[in-house]
């Protein structure tokens, strides 16, 4: 049957969480520090992440303040040649403290089949990217189950496009799924971490094998409010016209926006958080957040691409909806391990679900991820968009979660 180990460090500042699969052949392992010194931290906790048999991947991430290299460097100390792929966040989940910065390490341990490949360029050539990416991950591993995990630059380059290249290559039936790395909400820039490299404008990229069953599940919990607008005109993620009138005064009008809120870039980017627009196209919705705004062409500038010709509604959502959104993710993605136990439960949940929760929000949108996990550990970060597809045109999102359970 299964095993479960949990521990923390003497000093208090590090603890770990842990479960096999029921042969004993396949483990998941947590590290979670939130030591204030970079280099004590990534050791501390790689090392509660490699108590496992057989260590295949480790999986970071960290918080922005840290100083990378030097986490990095601790972390190198006990990895040792297991491949590491990881990013800065906008907030970090595990079985350490729910408040608070740290890093976070995944390792993936036993009887998974693993392959790693980054590629950078993304402002410039996101397609092409994509596609290089995921040629570095081929021959995808010989498992019953496979799914591709990608830790991207969401600040840089058009994702969606991203994207295509990468299914080009793997094809529509391999599971992408991951997330945009962060900065601790500054929306200025992020790090991806491959194998010792700190990288930017770059995928990092893992390609996993297991022959027990994958879950995957995606939610956000907004709301279209009012009435539908056309996207009359628009050039990748930035939007121009809104029925035919300049984007954000629409934008600004129909939510009665203070006045001056578009001239001051921080205070537009704390109104346009809890504020996303919900995007149709051939049917499929996606939730698309607004990045800022240009205050002399009145146009927005959004976290993926808003196609011309597509319908957008305002969206709404509260803490009740966000909560109830991670629930049903999380419920959904154990569930399709067809009541096999589950190994872990991966999470990549928005910043700005975070934004809208506040924090005692975001204690009890835990507590329900933790329920829903039972005895597995919980593990993930806060993301600048999400990547994943179950169906539909769109892979990549905003403002939603998305779940992956193994076993």
């Amino acid at each position: 049957m299964a095993v479960t180990d949990a521990s923390v460090s003497r000093r208090g500042e590090a603890a770990g969480a842990g479960l096999s699969d029921p042969t004993g052949s396949r483990w998941v392992r947590i590290g979670h520090s939130w030591n204030l010194d970079a280099r004590v931290a990534g050791i501390a906790a790689t090392q509660q992440a490699l108590a496992v048999p057989e260590p295949k991947l480790l999986m970071v991430f960290a918080s922005f303040r840290y100083n990378l290299p030097e986490l990095l460097a601790g972390l190198g100390e006990v990895a040792g040649d297991v491949p590491v792929i990881g990013c800065s966040t906008a907030g970090e989940i595990g079985p350490g403290p729910i408040a608070g910065s740290g890093v976070v390490v995944v390792c993936l341990g036993g009887d998974f089949s693993i392959t790693t490949s980054c590629a950078s360029g993304l402002r410039t050539q996101p397609r092409g990217v994509g596609e290089a990416v995921a040629s570095g991950l081929l021959p995808l591993p010989p498992a019953r189950y496979r799914f591709v995990l990608m830790l991207t630059d969401a600040l840089a380059g058009d994702q969606q496009e991203m994207i295509r290249g990468a299914y080009g290559l793997l094809g529509a039936t391999v599971p992408i799924l991951g997330g945009g790395a962060g900065d601790n909400m500054r929306m200025e820039t992020s790090y991806q971490i491959y194998n010792g490299q700190i990288m930017q404008n770059a995928v990092i990229a893992a390609a996993v094998g297991t022959n027990s069953p994958v879950g995957l599940s995606i939610r956000h919990g907004w709301h279209r409010q009012g009435e539908a607008m056309v996207v009359t005109s628009s050039s990748g993620s930035r939007v121009y016209t809104l029925d035919d009138h300049p984007a954000l005064d629409l934008y600004l009008r129909r939510h009665d926006a203070p006045p001056g809120v578009d001239a001051d870039p921080a205070a537009f980017a704390a109104f346009a958080i809890t504020r996303p627009l919900a995007v149709a196209r051939r049917g499929d919705v996606a939730v698309r957040h607004v990045l800022g705004a240009d205050p002399v062409r009145r146009t927005l500038s959004c976290a993926g691409g808003v196609p011309n010709g597509a319908t957008v509604w305002l969206a709404t959502g509260d803490v009740a909806s966000t909560i109830a959104a991670a629930d049903a993710a999380c419920a959904d993605a154990t569930r399709q391990l067809l009541e096999i136990p589950t190994l872990a439960l991966l999470v990549f949940d928005c910043a700005g679900r975070r934004a809208v929760l506040g924090d005692a929000g975001v204690v009890a949108e835990r507590q329900v991820m933790c329920h829903r996990a039972g005895a597995a550990p919980l593990a993930g970060f806060y993301t600048y968009g999400e990547i994943a597809r179950t169906r539909g045109v769109h892979a990549f999102h905003n403002q939603t979660i998305v779940a992956l359970a193994l076993s």
